[in-house]
């Protein structure tokens, strides 16, 4: 039976969308008590990474700051994903889309044959990601992309630009309050960035863009279908899915026909789905409402000495 009392962070959510003063109130204490003996209006503008590679961020926007107080690591699970992906696969390519400032795609240091693409939407975004991507040992491979990730290529998208949190800004709904930005920008898709072919590569790939993740995957079939492997890492939002107009379960059978599928609990333990429906993730977490990441991966062996899973 689905506890529908445990539906507690799409109440989160709204309250973060109807009440940003509030939020960036909580934000601002965070880096007061991080930044006491600074003048808060000189805060730095970028961060030394666990790896040592430099994280540009605006301070004055509210994820840039909850990134300056966390020390650029407000996705333990994804990165600490990532940098084990990098350091065991040594992937032919590297694929980011909705990079944000590039918390992960900066992360970690690559191998010297590694081809890295980063793809993302906000204009505001570009100029951090461009000093990131500067500072970076392996700033000759980056290549970064500034389009929304898609199904298509050429159209023109109405994407809304958060300026309240960059990390909710979205093409799938536009944000209670009124700190947005419509602007228009053309899509693209993924496997347009490899029209001579990946050369039977090893890809690794992350997407996070609220919601859109079933377009950009579609976008993506030609990589799926053509490369040696695939390990990716997602996001998966109901409510955002939701908002897209999005079955779940249609994006899931398009996702069974390439990989065996791994989902983060919500202590982080990890379970291997072959064949994944969204019935099932209502009975994992006991809710209608899902918020999780997902692991997808053509290479099952792999996945599983990666995640820790007996083979089965």
């Amino acid at each position: 039976m689905i506890n529908k009392a445990a539906v507690r962070k799409p109440f989160l959510m709204k309250m973060w969308e109807h009440y940003p003063k509030l939020w960036k109130g909580l934000i601002d204490f965070g880096i007061l008590m991080k930044y006491r003996t600074l003048d808060i209006s000189k805060l730095p503008d970028k961060i030394v990474l666990p790896s040592s590679t430099v994280l540009f961020v605006d301070a004055k926007e509210n994820r840039g700051r909850a990134l300056l107080i966390r020390g650029g690591v407000t996705q333990k699970r994804l990165l600490s994903f990532w940098q084990h992906a990098v350091e065991t696969v040594k992937p032919d390519y590297i694929i980011d889309i909705g990079v944000n400032y590039g918390e992960c795609i900066f992360s970690v240091i690559y191998p010297k044959h590694t081809k890295i693409y980063g793809i993302e939407a906000n204009r505001n975004l570009l100029t951090y990601i461009s000093q990131s991507r500067d500072a970076h040992p392996n700033h000759s491979q980056i290549r970064i992309v500034h389009a929304f990730a898609s199904d298509s290529d050429g159209e023109d998208k109405l994407f809304f630009i958060d300026n309240h949190w960059s990390g909710t800004s979205s093409a799938s709904y536009m944000p209670a309050h009124q700190m947005v930005d419509e602007v228009s920008i053309k899509t693209i898709t993924v496997d347009s960035l490899f029209k001579n072919g990946m050369e039977n590569g090893t890809v690794l790939f992350k997407v996070d863009v609220e919601g859109y993740e079933a377009f950009v995957l579609k976008g993506m079939k030609q990589i799926f279908e053509n490369s040696r492997s695939v390990l990716g890492f997602i996001e998966f939002n109901s409510e955002y899915f939701e908002k897209s107009g999005v079955d779940p379960n249609h994006f899931f059978e398009y996702l069974n026909q390439y990989f065996t599928i791994y989902i983060y609990k919500e202590n982080d333990d990890i379970v291997k789905v072959k064949s994944l429906k969204i019935e099932k993730l209502h009975e994992m977490f006991g809710s209608h409402y899902v918020h999780t990441d997902l692991i997808l991966a053509t290479d099952e062996e792999m996945a599983d000495s990666l995640t820790g899973i007996e083979k089965s």
